[in-house]
């Protein structure tokens, strides 16, 4: 197989690697003091799909103590947007979908040839 299959695979790989870093963030919504992971798809040198990951250091409201609780330092909730990650996920779904079929249609192509050629 040729570049497409890599490509195809290579992009697959940084989708399901946003869908992780989604799907974290939104098991840390309620986690004080977590700051939300940004997954950003660009190519690497070899023209492939990659994931790059940072944190977005932008606070989260304030957590109110709750009466009879312990003063304490102010406490952060996370600064995770569920309609955001829900958007994430949509796109990293489609991604993988659109590279799946990518890779389908490679393969089917590459048969058609080995059927003229064999």
């Amino acid at each position: 197989m040729g570049i497409e299959f890599y490509s195809s695979v290579a992009g697959i790989n940084a989708f399901f690697r946003k869908m992780d870093v989604t799907a974290n963030n939104v098991a840390n919504i309620n986690t004080n003091n977590y700051k939300r992971r940004v997954a950003h798809i660009s190519q690497d040198k070899n023209g492939l799909p990659e994931t790059k990951i940072t944190i977005d250091k932008t606070p989260g409201v304030e957590n109110p103590r709750k009466p009879g609780e312990p003063e304490g330092p102010p406490r952060e909730m996370s600064n995770v947007n569920y309609a955001d990650e829900v958007v994430n996920m949509i796109e990293a779904k489609t991604g993988v979908k659109a590279n799946v079929r990518a890779l389908q249609f490679a393969r089917e192509t590459f048969d058609s040839l080995l059927d003229i050629f064999v």
